[in-house]
């Protein structure tokens, strides 16, 4: 979209991927550029935010197919939740155990 190619699905499949990574991290990426630099950064030198080392393979792979810079190779939504559901057990029973670390470290609610 920031190079004003042809806007399709797969725009919001990159975006997808960020958010699961904000999900898992607790963080916003790109904290250290503005706006126009993160832009700049992604599209002209592939710059991706760091997956943690301690993040499951399978959310780590989901996040790498869905930030890929050719946006053909990534994949459609369809198959992400195919993804998602295939690893639902692993991802369930983690989760339980370790909790995203938004989730432990900055609750959004009181409850």
């Amino acid at each position: 979209m920031i190079q004003h190619r042809p806007y399709t699905q797969k725009v919001d499949v990159y975006s997808f991927g960020i958010v699961l990574w904000e999900l898992i991290t607790g963080m916003l990426p790109f904290q250290n550029m503005t706006a126009v630099q993160a832009a700049f950064a992604v599209v002209n030198k592939g710059v991706r935010p760091t997956i943690p080392n301690d993040c499951l393979p399978v959310l780590s792979q989901i996040m790498t197919l869905c930030w890929d810079g050719n946006p053909d190779v990534r994949p459609s939504f369809s198959d992400v939740v195919k993804m998602l559901e295939a690893a639902e057990t692993e991802i369930m029973t983690t989760v339980r155990k370790a909790r995203f670390r938004c989730c432990m470290s900055h609750p959004m609610t009181t409850d």
